[in-house]
């Protein structure tokens, strides 16, 4: 059997970042700009791991932006098969997410298997309900599973299913099921250090060999894993961190289940080669520029200038303005009210052109330097581990929040770092809603 697919995940339709109207279309356009390569392709299916929305109340611009570039693939009879993310999850007094509208409307199959006793039940997609843990294509020889976001219950999800599919081999091999992909919103712990509980590498292993293609999403920076884990990364820069991260896109699988060359594959035996692609996105540029050492707000000013000078041309640009972030660190040698950040704005807008512009201060006075050994002898090290306890120690007067206190003094000391550095704020809270659904039991 030979088929291809496109894999993506974590579009975020509907982010209208700095609430600019041009980062808003940006996600959308990274949407169709893949799926008119599906169609160019012409793949057998596009798999969606979750996050085809940046949240669950949608406005109708956005549901118009999603049915519009799906409806192109439904009439080059290109089937979208997807997940929900944490993002596009319906809330629980609703029981409806904007997902399942568009299953509704024929433009996807939504997978989302029955839970029987902490167990996936294997059954097929129902399109009368809109449930079911896998769809057949090809004839039955592609099958491709799905697993929604399960947060802090991955783990165990994901042994209970390996279960599922270890007791189900038997039925596929009868059924003639060629290769098997899976569809899961979740990551590896440990590839963004700000991002926790999440499973670790070995709690997938009893997938391993059960399903030939892991097909994941929800961690915006692109990894691969041992020739079966794939996680594509955020089709857009969702936050100023991501801009690091550079191949970040889309994968196009050809799947081969006969047999082909070794050299032609990743390895021997492999069913699959999974190209990782960069898609079209606006450029997001980050920089760090020191001011240590430098006596006067006129000195400043000219070595920021002649700064994004090069900064400039070297990260020319070709057709659309770029968001531009640019972080002062270090000590001033003269009096921080001397600073004039609106003029060090206006240097950016003449060398960048961007569409957006930040400039964010974290510079110190020399006299407040924790960098030095006042703060009676404290260090930076010291600092911060005063500062976490201070976080503790306030966190354990709540009774909500005492039996994880530690866990949620971290999490507020990272809001507070992303807040220093400028982050946007809906990532911020983004990121606050993943700690209280992971620290808060619920009631």
């Amino acid at each position: 059997m030979r088929a291809r697919f496109l894999h993506l995940a974590d579009i975020h339709l509907g982010y209208d970042q700095y609430g600019s109207k041009d980062r808003y279309n940006d996600f959308a356009r990274a949407f169709q700009d893949i799926l008119d390569d599906a169609i160019r392709r012409n793949v057998d299916a596009v798999l969606i791991a979750g996050d085809l929305f940046n949240k669950r109340a949608i406005d109708a611009q956005t549901l118009i932006q999603a049915y519009d570039c799906l409806q192109k693939l439904k009439e080059q009879h290109i089937p979208v098969i997807a997940i929900e993310g944490n993002h596009d999850r319906s809330y629980y007094r609703d029981g409806r997410s904007w997902l399942q509208f568009l299953a509704w409307q024929k433009l996807l199959y939504l997978l989302n298997p029955i839970m029987h006793d902490g167990t996936p039940v294997l059954a097929p997609w129902n399109p009368s309900t809109l449930r079911g843990a896998y769809i057949d294509l090809l004839d039955g020889r592609l099958r491709i599973y799905g697993l929604p976001w399960f947060g802090a219950s991955t783990a165990r999800v994901i042994e209970s299913f390996a279960d599922a599919l270890r007791q189900a081999q038997a039925e596929e091999r009868q059924q003639g099921v060629a290769y098997r992909a899976l569809l899961m919103h979740t990551g590896i712990e440990g590839i963004v250090p700000q991002m926790h509980g999440l499973p670790t590498q070995a709690q997938f292993e009893p997938l391993h060999g059960l399903v030939d293609y892991l097909a994941l999403g929800h961690v915006h920076k692109p990894f691969e894993r041992d020739g079966w884990m794939y996680n594509p990364g955020s089709t857009e820069t969702c936050g100023a961190e991501e801009a690091a991260w550079e191949d970040r896109g889309y994968y196009y699988v050809e799947v081969d289940t006969d047999g082909v060359p070794a050299d032609d594959y990743a390895a021997e035996g492999m069913k699959h080669r999974a190209q990782h692609l960069t898609n079209r996105r606006r450029p997001f540029w980050r920089f760090s520029f020191r001011v240590d050492g430098i006596g006067t707000p006129e000195v400043l000013e000219a070595r920021f200038e002649d700064f994004c000078r090069r900064q400039a041309k070297e990260g020319a640009y070709i057709d659309l303005e770029p968001v531009v972030h640019i972080t002062l660190n270090g000590v001033l040698d003269f009096d921080a009210g001397s600073l004039d950040l609106p003029r060090l704005e206006e240097i950016v807008e003449a060398h960048f052109h961007p569409l957006i512009r930040r400039v964010h201060n974290l510079t110190h006075d020399i006299d407040f330097d924790p960098d030095n050994e006042g703060l009676d002898g404290r260090n930076r090290d010291t600092w911060h581990q005063l500062e976490h306890k201070i976080f503790q120690d306030m966190l354990s007067r709540d009774a909500r929040y005492l039996p994880a206190a530690k866990e949620w003094a971290t999490t507020v000391s990272e809001m507070k770092q992303l807040a220093l550095q400028g982050e946007d704020p809906a990532m911020i809270a983004t990121r606050l809603r993943e700690a209280r659904a992971r620290l808060l039991p619920r009631g």
